[in-house]
């Protein structure tokens, strides 16, 4: 995998706020085995003139499924005005969160499927929150070994139906973070076919193995893009 400098070697003189975002990108997806492998700044677009857009080059539709949602997932912290990827076009300003698909203009590249687009607001930018440290203990004290909680696998089961709290924190889960296909999920608890059929789909863009079942790969895979069941 590339290093950041050269990945963004063609950045251009974008706003400071915009390189450190594109940092803050290539960090993360590297760090989930995502690669962004080259990305583009300064341009003769409108947006790309701003100096607050980047074009974030990808391999594979897994990695920029991954770039696209983190992106919005962290819209407000990261003052997004859009993301544009697969031909489809997501903004916080125009029928803000609902992703509409875009004129054809004729090649994959135009149509944004080798590359994320995103285009920002300008602001001062705002690293993502680091955990607080807890306070030093000045008394060691003998460990407590605590009850180890088995989480249950979810799947569609039509004879038995699973439901709980569980199944709904998945589907609110799904339906926020990958609104093109769970964004009609049903919040309901109950692991039904429609629920089955979303699962199925994050997993085959995710390159984990497709049987609906989320046990403790899917749940991983889930927790990277901020779902916790």
């Amino acid at each position: 995998m590339s290093s950041f400098a050269y990945v963004s070697s063609e950045l251009g003189n974008v706003k400071p706020e915009t390189r450190s975002i594109a940092e803050e990108l290539y960090n993360v997806a590297k760090a989930a085995g995502r690669e962004i492998w080259f990305m583009w700044g300064i341009g003769t677009s409108a947006e790309h003139k701003t100096g607050l857009a980047l074009d974030l080059m990808v391999r594979n539709e897994a990695a920029g499924d991954f770039v696209r949602n983190y992106i919005w997932a962290n819209r407000e912290r990261l003052r997004l005005r859009h993301v544009i990827w697969e031909q489809h076009i997501t903004s916080t300003v125009v029928q803000p969160g609902v992703r509409r698909k875009m004129a054809d203009r004729g090649d994959p590249t135009d149509n944004h499927y080798d590359h994320n687009h995103v285009w920002f607001f300008r602001g001062s930018y705002r690293p993502p929150p680091s955990p607080t440290p807890k306070p030093p203990i000045s008394t060691p004290k003998p460990p407590v070994t605590k009850p180890t909680v088995k989480q249950r696998t979810l799947y569609w089961n039509k004879t038995t139906m699973l439901s709980g709290n569980d199944v709904l924190a998945l589907q609110k889960g799904l339906r926020r973070v990958f609104p093109l296909y769970a964004g009609r999920l049903v919040l309901d608890g109950k692991f039904g076919r429609a629920t089955d059929k979303a699962v199925r789909e994050f997993q085959r863009r995710a390159g984990l193995k497709v049987n609906g079942r989320v046990g403790p790969a899917t749940r991983a895979a889930l927790r990277r893009y901020g779902v916790r069941l």
